[in-house]
């Protein structure tokens, strides 16, 4: 199929018609001089009358050739349509003061709770070829940290970035699900997830996490809910995880609640949701084209070397 790149370049070619049109003409007086009739001037005058008009169709036409060469001719091919797997993950991370609690493992080591989910997440995007992710970080209040991207160097490296008390000290779950909810209704795709880690019980919400669930699941987001923390009978830190409310909002919605103790906790808990999430198709679509503009620029060169060549030696 034949398709013009710069098509509004075609209005040139009413541009003699409106020169013609629109410019006003003089009226020249010719001195004339009278001679007798002979039968052989006739054939000159009609051969030149030809010729004038020949040259005017030659001009036009160069005129024609060179407005459709301003225009980019194209030929169009066969769309070509490429199908890759794709999912629309939010990763909802919380960052108050008690993610700075050392009980965690991390490589075999200890480390803060933060760290080690920052550790896991940096892997964890790494291997998440050809699906959005986005960031949310939540503390006294929910913050898009990073909209959905496909660039994992750069979500790992803004990943390294995320620090305790970068949003408050409190925990707002309810309000990092509404943000969530917010942004999908931004977006096409049905398949969304949402990955909440949390070590805490939501305590300024805005909006309470059962409420915030009930509006997930209206709008077809799943949440999976992660609670970041060792046992307090075990380990003397301070924990203030509310595995009950998690719970509930991963079964409202559809997903599962995890508990995560270490760094390995956290693998199991991610194959569990590649198992249980069917993929997306996300189509691209690629357009070859060839472009055609050499040609009625090959012609133009012969019609305009044709009609100088006329005006020259005629």
């Amino acid at each position: 199929m034949i398709h013009f790149a710069w098509p509004w370049y075609l209005l040139l070619l009413l541009l003699p018609w409106i020169v013609y049109k629109y410019t006003p003409r003089r009226d020249v007086q010719l001195p004339q001089l009278e001679v007798p009739t002979l039968p052989y001037l006739a054939p000159q005058i009609n051969t030149r009358s030809f010729h004038t008009k020949l040259n005017r169709i030659l001009a036009l036409l160069c005129w024609l050739i060179f407005t459709i060469t301003l225009a980019r001719p194209q030929w169009l091919k066969e769309p070509i349509i490429q199908t890759t797997p794709s999912r629309d993950i939010i990763i909802a991370v919380d960052v108050s003061e008690n993610m700075v609690i050392q009980d965690m493992s991390t490589n075999g080591s200890i480390s803060s709770r933060i760290e080690m989910v920052k550790s896991y997440l940096r892997s964890f995007v790494q291997q998440r070829k050809g699906d959005r992710i986005s960031l949310v970080v939540f503390a006294d209040h929910a913050y898009l940290m990073v909209p959905f991207t496909q660039n994992t160097e750069a979500l790992k490296q803004l990943i390294s970035e995320i620090n305790v008390g970068l949003a408050g000290n409190s925990t707002a779950i309810g309000e990092a699900i509404t943000l969530s909810v917010k942004k999908i209704l931004q977006e096409p795709y049905k398949n969304k997830t949402l990955i909440l880690i949390s070590d805490g019980r939501d305590s300024v919400s805005s909006i309470s996490g059962n409420n915030a669930a009930i509006l997930a699941k209206a709008s077809g987001l799943k949440v999976y809910t992660i609670g970041v923390g060792t046992d307090p009978l075990t380990v003397d830190t301070p924990s203030e995880l509310d595995e009950k409310a998690l719970e509930h909002i991963a079964a409202v919605t559809g997903g599962k609640y995890f508990r995560a103790r270490s760094e390995s906790d956290l693998s199991e808990i991610y194959e569990e949701i590649n198992l249980s999430e069917a993929l997306a198709m996300n189509s691209v679509i690629y357009q070859p084209v060839v472009e055609l503009y050499t040609y009625p620029a090959f012609l133009l060169c012969l019609c305009m070397a044709l009609l100088w060549w006329r005006v020259r030696y005629e």
